[in-house]
C-alpha cells in the first residue's frame, strides 16, 4: 500500500530529554501560538529565542504537556525562531526552527494551495493522466473542489489577483491537440479537446484560480451538458457558488458571459432532478457502519470515507435562492423551503455526541456546521429557531474532545483519537471551517477563545505539532521549503494522482495507534488526495475571513 522513501521512518525519540513539537512552518503573530511537551511536567521552564541567539525573547511554563507563547508578537522578520526547553531530570531540548509572522500562512501557504490545483489538473497537470475521470486527477463528485476556489478568492481577492499567472489556455489546448499528445484515455481526451474547442476561453490575464474555475466547471458543462439523466447532486451545487460569487467578484472582467449563461441553466436544469430540494438520504445514521466496527471493508465507509456530509445542500440552496429572489424566478421559495428543511433535519435528527456526526465526515466535516452557521448569519428571519443553540451545543463537545496535550480534537473521548482506518489530513485541514464560523455565533468568550486555539491546533497538527513530529507532507521540497521533516514514509509512484509531481500536496497525519504519545506507533495509508487539499482550501479561506471579521460573503 505504500513504500519507503529515500529516508526511513524517523528513529525513536529520545526520552532522556525535553521534547518540544512545533508547527514547522511557524505561528500567525496574532493568532494562538502553542507547543506540545509530550514528556515535560508541569512548571517547567520554555524560552522562546533566535535560533542563533540563547538569549530570551519570551519566558513561560509547561501546563499540562503544553506551552503557550500567544502573547509573544514580534514585529516581522524572516529570522527564526526556536523554543528552549530545560530543568527537572530530562536534558535540555531545541525545537524545530520556525517563523512569527503576521501573514504567515498567506505568504507560505496560500500559493502552495493554489498550486496543487494548478498541477493536479486531469490531462493537463504535471502528469498525462485522469484517475476517477474528473478535472482533477483522483477527484470525485465530493472533491468540493470549484467551491474551495471561490472561497479562496471571496476570502482574498487582492492575493489571488496578484499571484504570478502559470496557466496558459493557448499552450494547454495546443498540448491536447498536438498528434503524439502522450494520453491513452480516448473518451477522457475528447472530453478535453471539447473543453477547448467548445467554450470560450477566459481572458489571457486572468488570476489562476478563476481559470481553474473555468476549468472545473467547464469540465462538467461538457461532461454532462447534453445529458438529461441524473446528475450527482454535490457536482450540481457546485455550480450555485460560481453563480452566486459572479457580481461580487466581479468574474465578468475574466470570465466570458457565455460561460455564466451555461453554467447558470446547468443549474436550474438539473437542480431540482438531482435531489438537491430533498433531504438527502444518506444523511440519515441508520446507513452508516456502526460506531463499534474497526475493519472497514470495501463498501462499508459510510460515512468515513466523506461521501455525503450533512447538510452539504444548505448552502447551494440559499445561494440559488437569492440568485432567483434577485431576479424574480418562482423557483426562490422552493430553494428557501429546501435549505431550511434541511437544517432542521438536521437538528432533528444527527445526534452531535456521535462522533460519525462529526469528525467521522473526514474531510467533508466542513459541509455541516459552517452550512448552518452560513445559514443563522446570511438569512436568520427563515433560520430553525434552536439553530443557534444547535451549534453551541456541538462547539461545546468540541472543545471537550479537544482537552488534551495536542490541542487536537479526538474522534471521541473513549478509546479513538482519529477516524477508524481511514487516513485524516482532510479532516485536520477543514477543521477550523467548523469551528471559526461556530465562533462567530457562540456567545461564551472563553469558548470562543478555546474555538480559535483548536482551530490553530490542526493545522499546526499537519506541519508538525503531533506525536511523530513530522509535517503531512511526503515530498516537502514540492512546496514546502520550510519544513524540517515531511512524512517519513511515501505513497508508491505513479499511481492514481501521481502526486509526488505536484506542488503543496498533503499526505499523511499521525493515527490513533500513534496518540497520546507512540511515535513508533503504526503508520496509516499515506496517499494525499485532492479532497484533502480541498478542505485545506476551505480552512484557509476561514482563517482569512475570520481575520478579516467578516462572513463569507458578506461584504
Amino acid at each position: 500500500m505504500y513504500s519507503f522513501g529515500a529516508e526511513p521512518p524517523s528513529p525513536t525519540q529520545n526520552l532522556s530529554r525535553h521534547l518540544a513539537a512545533v508547527n514547522q512552518i511557524g505561528y500567525q503573530t496574532d493568532w494562538p501560538k502553542r507547543f506540545t511537551a509530550p514528556l515535560s511536567d508541569d512548571g517547567i521552564h520554555f524560552i522562546v529565542c533566535w535560533k542563533d541567539d540563547p538569549a530570551p525573547l519570551f519566558t513561560g511554563v509547561i501546563k499540562d504537556h503544553v506551552g503557550d507563547f500567544s502573547q509573544f508578537q514580534p514585529a516581522d522578520t524572516a529570522n527564526d525562531y526556536v523554543v528552549v526547553l530545560k530543568g527537572g531530570t530530562l536534558g535540555e531540548c531545541v525545537s524545530d526552527p520556525f517563523l512569527i509572522r503576521k501573514e504567515l500562512w498567506r505568504e507560505q501557504l496560500w500559493p502552495s494551495a493554489i498550486d496543487f490545483m494548478i498541477d493536479c489538473r486531469a490531462v493537463v497537470g504535471t502528469h498525462c493522466s485522469a484517475f476517477g475521470g474528473s478535472p482533477w486527477r483522483d477527484g470525485c463528485f465530493y472533491d468540493f473542489a470549484v467551491p474551495s476556489l471561490i472561497f479562496l478568492y471571496e476570502a482574498n481577492p487582492g492575493l489571488i489577483e496578484s499571484l504570478p499567472h502559470q496557466m496558459d489556455w493557448e499552450k494547454d489546448k495546443t498540448r491536447v491537440f498536438a498528434p503524439d499528445f502522450p494520453f491513452k484515455s480516448d473518451k477522457i481526451l475528447e472530453l478535453v479537446k471539447r473543453y477547448y474547442a467548445e467554450l470560450e476561453a477566459p481572458m489571457t490575464d486572468a488570476p489562476d484560480v478563476a481559470k481553474l474555475i473555468h476549468w472545473g466547471l467547464g469540465w462538467y458543462l461538457v461532461q454532462f451538458g447534453k445529458n438529461e439523466d441524473k446528475v450527482n447532486a454535490q457536482i450540481v451545487e457546485h455550480f450555485a457558488y460560481l453563480l452566486s460569487a459572479w457580481p461580487r467578484l466581479k468574474l465578468d472582467r475574466w470570465l466570458p458571459a457565455s460561460f455564466y449563461d451555461r453554467c447558470r441553466e446547468f443549474a436550474q436544469r438539473h437542480w431540482e432532478r438531482s435531489g438537491l430540494l430533498a433531504i438527502d438520504p444518506e444523511w440519515n445514521s441508520k446507513k452508516w457502519i456502526s460506531l463499534e466496527a474497526d475493519n472497514l471493508g470495501q463498501g462499508l465507509v459510510l460515512p468515513y470515507k466523506g461521501h455525503n456530509a450533512p447538510g452539504h445542500s444548505i448552502v447551494p440552496n440559499l445561494l440559488m435562492y437569492e440568485l432567483a429572489s434577485r431576479t424574480k424566478d418562482p423557483m426562490a421559495a422552493k430553494y428557501q423551503q429546501a435549505a431550511r428543511e434541511q437544517a432542521a433535519w438536521i437538528i432533528a435528527h444527527l445526534d452531535l455526541q456521535d462522533p460519525r456526526s462529526t469528525k467521522g465526515m473526514r474531510m467533508s466535516e466542513h459541509r455541516t456546521i459552517p452550512s448552518l452557521v452560513w445559514f443563522l448569519q446570511h438569512h436568520p428571519e427563515s433560520a430553525p429557531p434552536d439553530l443557534k443553540a444547535y451549534i453551541t451545543a456541538w462547539a461545546s463537545i468540541m472543545v471537550k474532545r479537544s482537552a488534551n496535550l495536542w490541542d487536537f480534537r479526538r474522534f471521541d473521548l473513549e478509546n479513538r483519537w482519529s477516524l477508524p482506518s481511514f487516513n485524516e489530513p482532510g479532516n485536520l485541514a477543514g477543521f477550523p471551517a467548523c469551528a471559526l464560523a461556530a465562533s462567530w455565533v457562540v456567545d461564551d468568550s472563553a469558548t470562543v477563545q478555546r474555538l480559535r486555539e483548536i482551530s490553530v491546533a490542526q493545522f499546526d497538527n499537519l506541519f508538525g505539532r503531533n506525536p511523530k513530529f513530522a509535517a503531512s507532507p511526503s515530498y516537502p521540497k514540492n512546496g514546502f521549503p520550510l519544513i524540517e521533516r515531511g512524512w517519513p514514509i511515501k505513497y508508491r509512484p505513479n499511481t492514481c494522482a501521481v502526486l509526488e509531481l505536484v506542488r503543496g500536496s498533503l499526505s499523511a497525519s499521525p493515527g490513533t495507534e500513534m496518540y497520546p504519545f507512540i511515535p513508533d506507533g503504526k503508520f496509516r495509508h499515506c496517499e494525499g488526495w485532492v479532497n484533502f487539499n480541498t478542505a485545506w482550501n476551505v480552512g484557509l479561506a476561514y482563517f482569512a475571513w475570520d481575520a478579516g471579521k467578516q462572513a463569507p460573503t458578506k461584504k
